[in-house]
């Protein structure tokens, strides 16, 4: 079954939205819903959570996780297996769907490429020049390097909300000051890796985009807690 149960300490990104979702939701919660103008709504995490081993989704077991089902097209028809694992998932009280990407370096961004092969590698191309054009993203951007990581959960976003018709939504979430990494990154290098990415994805205004954010939680305590907010984009290319 697509579950990885993770160990109980972990470091870097996967730590720093532990911490989130367990102590401090209602911050990580208020920042993703302000960044899409959800009112009246509640966020209920499905991962990552302690009493769950902290586990990891991918393939089918994210969908299951997220109570997805009456799918137009199947994920192992979209995408072959062993797909992305999510950092996090989550369902709102009216039924939207949440997908989580969190990164605390920004070196890990880069991800040059897929390490699939054959038939599989051939798919996955299929698949992102296909949620590219959904996009409406630049043709000359490139989706399958350097930031294919980043793609590939676009991808994916893709095929729930604009194949399946779903309600659903995709966060990207920096950890700005991370005190375990080789480099910490402030708010402003932050903003900037965002917004550099999302040129070189060739990303515009779409409804598929609307559907995408990034938001920044900043780990320099000030105020005896972490802060965060969405960044937004300038309006040529905002999200």
């Amino acid at each position: 079954m697509p579950r990885r149960p993770r160990p109980p300490e972990t470091k870097r990104s996967e730590h720093w939205l532990r911490l989130m979702v367990r102590e401090y939701s209602g911050l990580l919660d208020t920042a993703i819903a302000e960044a899409f103008g959800w009112q009246a709504t509640t966020i209920d995490w499905r991962s990552p959570i302690q009493d769950d081993d902290y586990a990891e989704y991918y393939d089918q077991a994210f969908l299951d996780r997220l109570l997805v089902n009456d799918l137009t097209m199947p994920l192992d028809e979209f995408w072959p297996k062993s797909g992305p694992r999510w950092d996090g998932l989550a369902r709102t009280s009216d039924d939207r769907l949440i997908l989580i990407e969190a990164k605390a370096h920004i070196d890990e961004a880069v991800d040059y490429r897929s390490k699939a092969s054959g038939d599989a590698l051939r798919r996955i191309k299929q698949r992102l020049e296909e949620a590219k054009t959904a996009f409406r993203a630049s043709n000359d951007a490139c989706w399958h390097a350097p930031l294919y990581q980043m793609a590939n959960r676009l991808a994916h976003l893709y095929y729930l909300a604009g194949i399946n018709k779903k309600d659903a939504y995709l966060v990207f979430i920096d950890f700005a000051n991370a005190p375990d990494v080789p480099q910490p990154a402030s708010r402003e290098e932050w903003q900037g890796a965002a917004r550099l990415a999302y040129k070189c994805l060739g990303l515009k205004d779409s409804k598929l985009a609307r559907r995408v954010t990034t938001v920044i939680v900043d780990l320099k305590y000030g105020s005896g807690q972490p802060s965060a907010g969405a960044y937004a984009l300038p309006r040529a290319a905002q999200l």
